[in-house]
């Protein structure tokens, strides 16, 4: 395999799926290149499900420059770093010579529940240091640096000191990270929390943009935009892209992020080549990589979320996941907040407001889904268990 493809890839591309394999070999004249998911490959469970001997992969490695996308670091919550996960998504980049990676700046997994949906990180400074130590604990081990990803979010944490805006400010002043520029989750957090999205360009630090992404979702009946990654890209968010690809005058990597209803295919290509038409409108000329900040490592531990300095960061968190996935707890705060947020050595004010005023049937969406996912991840692991003694039976019947 020619590992040298992936050094700097360029232009727009797909987040790749196995599923329209044949379809995006068959325009590979038109996309440039494909964000590989990690997850698709280092967990086990997916990987049988979807590509279980890598042979659409290597054939997609082998066609097209590469960049991989993390779902499952969750550099927001205050908590011990999964290294085995790190481990893993190191090996598969390595294995595959991988060079560019990203990940998305929220928090999902908190005291053993992962929600596997994005919650924002409080727009807090005490969060921004608590990024900054977790940042440069995975660049150490990565041996890169890497890009962060906004994210859309049903609620922000209530009476925060910064703004979103503010919040990717400052993590870029304190970091060497560059940032992976959802255009769509710009579009879709503006409506939903008010507020204008080129302002939002204004304010934040354009030149770190080194990839975009695009999506498409859908209005709520209750208003509220939804990032269901199902739909073309809203006609909307076109504007709104132009204008980010016209600032980022770094930017190297577009991706079409395209989860379900992928087919029929045309419109998947209707959105690339919509894509390809701005971008090349304003890059008309390679852009160079930039330069890795030189980086020996020193210092670059992993922070302590036992930390006094985190205590209130990490209690909010592990209340708000208490509410959202244990129903005994979710009875006990309804009944008497003050007392069972003890639970969770919740007793700064400031932190302890903000549990309560964070939006409640939103929270409650959240406790629905949880639930909702915990019955279906029951019947996947049966269903994966059969297919694994499947498997087993098929290769003793060859020996």
């Amino acid at each position: 395999m020619n590992h040298s493809l992936h050094d700097n890839p360029y232009g727009v591309g797909l987040a790749y799926r196995f599923n329209v394999h044949h379809e995006a070999v068959q325009h590979r004249s038109e996309i440039d290149l494909l964000e590989i998911s990690t997850e698709d490959y280092i967990i086990r469970e997916r990987r049988t499900y979807s590509d279980p001997d890598e042979r659409l992969l290597k054939d997609a490695l082998g066609k097209f420059p590469c960049v991989a996308h993390g779902l499952s670091l969750s550099i927001g919550t205050v908590g011990t770093l999964n290294q085995t996960y790190l481990d893993s998504t190191n090996r598969f980049m390595a294995e595959n010579g991988l060079n560019v990676f990203s990940e998305h700046l929220a928090f999902h997994s908190v005291d053993g529940n992962d929600l596997t949906m994005f919650l924002a990180i409080p727009f807090e400074e005490v969060a921004v240091q608590w990024v900054k130590q977790n940042y440069y604990a995975i660049r150490r081990k990565l041996g890169r640096p890497f890009a962060l990803e906004n994210v859309t979010y049903s609620f922000p944490a209530p009476h925060s000191s910064l703004s979103e805006a503010d919040f990717l400010r400052r993590i870029c002043e304190e970091t060497d990270c560059t940032l992976l520029l959802d255009v769509t989750n710009v579009f879709n957090n503006a409506k939903n929390h008010n507020y204008d999205p080129v302002e939002f360009f204004d304010r934040i630090p354009m030149d770190r943009v080194s990839q975009l992404h695009l999506a498409g979702g859908f209005q709520r009946s209750d208003g509220r935009w939804e990032d269901s990654h199902s739909e073309p890209v809203m006609d909307e968010v076109w504007p709104l892209f132009d204008e980010a690809v016209k600032r980022a005058v770094n930017l190297r990597n577009v991706i079409l992020e395209r989860d379900s209803k992928l087919k029929p295919f045309d419109s998947v290509m209707a959105d690339i080549r919509k894509a390809r038409e701005i971008f090349y409108t304003h890059r008309s000329t390679l852009v160079p990589a930039v330069e890795a900040i030189a980086f020996d490592g020193l210092g670059a531990e992993a922070p302590d979320p036992l930390a006094p300095e985190f205590a209130g960061l990490r209690s909010y968190q592990r209340t708000l996941m208490g509410r959202i996935a244990d129903p005994a707890f979710r009875a006990a705060f309804l009944a008497n907040a003050p007392e069972a947020v003890k639970r969770f050595d919740l007793t700064d004010p400031e932190w302890f407001q903000k549990i309560i005023d964070c939006d409640g049937a939103l929270v409650h969406e959240f406790e629905e889904a949880w639930d909702y996912f915990q019955k279906e991840d029951r019947e996947v692991a049966e269903e994966y268990e059969k297919r694994e003694w499947a498997a087993w039976a098929n290769q003793l019947g060859g020996w």
